[in-house]
């Protein structure tokens, strides 16, 4: 037997051999122990919701649980301050380690400049619509002498005049000039009694006034020529009495005995009977008979 196999069998070399075999164990525990520490092993931290928040409440509250920030990238929304959270990642509820870095979408210092859709002579909800589409505003609505109820005359900020396609900040409110609806030329009231209520439209239309208040006085067939027998406000007794242009005019109606659908036409008006119906023979009424 050689002299390294006799030396296998004695308790010097076990002795070693497991002392070698102890410290190997201790310095595996030791590592893991060490990784365990250092990484936090099994353990995790709940991401909180920093969205709405200023970056100096985020740092307070990262910094609270041992997370880091970083400002990735910017938009705009006008209901959060300038630099407030508008998204992040990971998102809010996500488990992370210790140190772990968040990323933040911020609200811009300065909002974008957005250019003013053209809403000249729109109707104001139009305009609304399309203001609220650009991300601005309705401010004021002044009202001023015009017969186009409602529709836009002129855009307005800070008391002056601005052109559609003009860039300014977003979510700003424009102010916007509308018509009244009345105009500020005063006519006098015109006489519509005995006119047909389509020659009474037509008339009121041509004098810049509205139809106000339509009352049928009594059962109606043919409206479009139904006569008008009252009207509210009436010329007044010279026929001077003015209005406002874009003012409405009431009127009263009755039947029209003249209207062509109330008309019986004659029974052989404009028909052309055969020659050998009782009409044109003399026949008409008689019976047969010796």
């Amino acid at each position: 037997m050689s002299t390294f196999l006799q030396f296998m069998f004695t308790k010097y070399f076990w002795r070693h051999i497991g002392l070698m075999a102890f410290v190997s164990l201790l310095l595996v525990g030791f590592v893991f122990l060490l990784l365990s520490t250092y990484t936090h092993h099994g353990e995790s931290i709940t991401v909180p919701d920093l969205r709405k928040l200023t970056l100096e409440q985020v740092e307070q509250r990262l910094e609270s649980l041992n997370l880091r920030y970083t400002v990735l990238d910017s938009a705009y929304q006008q209901d959060l301050p300038p630099l407030g959270v508008i998204d992040q990642n990971p998102k809010p509820g996500a488990k992370v380690k210790e140190s772990r870095r968040i990323y933040l979408t911020v609200n811009a210092t300065n909002p974008p400049l957005v250019p003013i859709p053209n809403i000249i002579d729109a109707s104001l909800r139009s305009a609304e619509v399309q203001l609220n589409t650009a991300g601005l505003r309705v401010g004021q609505q002044i009202r001023v002498p015009d017969l186009a109820k409602n529709a836009v005359l002129d855009i307005k900020m800070n008391n002056t005049s601005i052109a559609p396609g003009t860039k300014i900040p977003k979510g700003s409110a424009v102010d916007l000039v509308l018509g009244d609806g009345l105009g500020n030329t005063r006519i006098t009231v015109p006489s519509l009694i005995g006119l047909t209520f389509l020659q009474a439209k037509l008339a009121l239309r041509g004098y810049g006034l509205n139809v106000g208040m339509v009352t049928k006085e009594e059962n109606i067939k043919d409206m479009e020529n139904a006569l008008v027998t009252r009207q509210s406000p009436d010329p007044g007794p010279d026929g001077d009495r003015l209005i406002t242009q874009g003012e409405p005019v009431d009127l009263f109606l009755r039947e029209n005995p003249e209207s062509p659908a109330l008309q019986v036409p004659d029974t052989f008006g404009d028909i052309h009977l055969p020659p050998s119906s009782p009409a044109n023979t003399g026949t008409a009424g008689k019976t047969g008979g010796n």
